[in-house]
């Protein structure tokens, strides 16, 4: 699991994201039922008890991250 890679992806298309819709779009596929991050998130019940909390700290760090990145570039949009 590559948690620098798919952060410098979901960043780099939050940053794409022209408008509204295709915002929206980028936080239903990172954060989403069915997305990557999500996606992530069920593997940890596979995991030892070490690596899944070190994993699952990775994880909520980064969906908090891209939530805040999607949150501000929701807001530079509406203005």
């Amino acid at each position: 699991m590559d948690l620098s890679a798919l952060k410098d992806s979901l960043l780099e298309r939050v940053n794409d994201a022209m408008d509204l819709d295709a915002l929206n779009q980028v936080r239903v596929a990172a954060l989403g039922k069915k997305g990557e991050i999500t996606a992530q998130m069920k593997n940890l019940g596979q995991m030892d008890a070490e690596t899944r909390k070190a994993a699952g700290q990775a994880l909520n760090e980064l969906k908090e991250e891209i939530g805040s990145a999607i949150n501000q570039k929701q807001e530079t949009l509406e203005d």
